[in-house]
């Protein structure tokens, strides 16, 4: 895979710029003290709060050039439509005061075929002159409408982002606070600086590209997870062909995975009570996902994966990376796809997961 290849050069390039000291980062997951778990944790959580800050800046950035651009197009549309009323209004008038009347008599009072003719093309072309002009002015007054709405939209997502990007620069001022008063307190700071550094630069170049690979392959996978189901006759029918269960167990799941990618080799799902366990090693890198599979009706009946809490190495990443991940990557699977039906429940027991279904016409 290129992002495999990308990151396993990117490895050997840090093992070869560090020298003697990257021995140290084979220990990523292995035995730390409290002390230094505390720092590398912390370290993880402040890489990931700084890339998170990064992504909000860039909606923010975003977020404003929408900004002008509505803006742009509603002073247009408004100096239009401002332009327009007077005329339209004028039209609308003219069609209850019955101004064309004098129109039509003309025709009637025409002396030939040909005088004939030539009246009513000029009456139809007036004609098509005010409906074109009353329903470009309907046109700009809907557009303008939604471009208000638009910008008030923008306007509030705005103010979300700028809230977000406040609250999580807080939380790196405090995260940093820590870490370097863990430093200050700290037997040997030199050598729990150099560790924290070999923890951020393995992250950053090697474990992001991996976890977000493995959320890759998950997600082609769960993709093609409603055909399994249905050519496995995973599909029991009851209550005179009204009602389905599907019932799928985690070895099942495990081997439907690894017949779809030998990634799943060395990495397995296990269901327990409420929630759902997948846990996967490859070379240096430890992966532990805990999640649930829920029930959502709206906008469209489905059953999703949310990751509840996401642990990389033996740390666990912070929120902001679990709902990046989640949202970049659709884990759920819509059973639609399968046959006109729709979800009433989900439920994981030890080793299963069972989904009931209504039939809908």
């Amino acid at each position: 895979m290129s992002k495999r290849v990308c990151a396993v050069m990117l490895a050997a390039s840090l093992a070869f710029a560090s020298g003697a000291e990257s021995a140290r980062a084979e220990s990523f997951g292995g035995d730390w003290t409290p002390e230094q778990r505390e720092l590398l944790q912390d370290t993880l959580s402040l890489s990931e709060l700084r890339r998170d800050v990064e992504r909000i800046a860039e909606e923010q950035e975003q977020l404003a050039l929408e900004r002008r651009q509505l803006g742009l197009e509603i002073d247009a549309l408004e100096s239009r439509v401002a332009d327009n009323r007077e005329l339209t209004a004028t039209l609308v008038r003219a069609q209850y005061l019955q101004s064309r009347r004098p129109m039509l008599l003309s025709l009637l009072n025409a002396r030939s075929l040909g005088e004939f003719n030539r009246l009513y093309g000029y009456y139809r072309i007036a004609v098509r002159y005010n409906e074109d002009a009353l329903l470009s002015f309907r046109e700009d007054t809907d557009a303008l409408e939604s471009r208000r709405g638009a910008l008030a939209a923008n306007s509030e997502r705005l103010e979300q982002v700028k809230t977000g990007i406040e609250e999580q620069q807080r939380r790196l001022r405090s995260l940093q606070e820590d870490i370097d008063s863990g430093l200050l307190e700290s037997g040997d700071p030199a050598s729990l600086n150099r560790l924290a550094e070999e923890l951020d630069a393995y992250w950053n170049n090697v474990g992001l590209y991996e976890v977000d690979e493995y959320f890759s392959q998950l997600a082609s996978a769960s993709s093609e997870l409603p055909d399994f189901l249905q050519s496995s006759g995973k599909l029991k029918v009851s209550g005179l062909g009204t009602r389905y269960t599907i019932e799928l167990t985690d070895q099942e799941l495990n081997g439907f995975l690894r017949s779809r990618s030998a990634d799943f080799d060395n990495f397995s799902f296990a269901f327990e009570d409420g929630r759902v366990i997948a846990e996967g090693r490859r070379d240096r890198l430890t992966l532990r996902i805990e999640g649930r599979y829920t029930l959502q009706t709206e906008p469209q009946n489905a059953v999703l994966f949310h990751v509840d809490k996401l642990v990389f190495n033996g740390l666990e990443l912070p929120e902001s990376t679990r709902r990046e991940l989640e949202q970049k990557y659709d884990l759920g699977f819509y059973p639609q796809q399968v046959a006109p039906v729709e979800v009433n429940d989900v439920e994981m027991q030890q080793g299963r997961l069972r989904i009931r279904l209504q039939l809908t016409l």
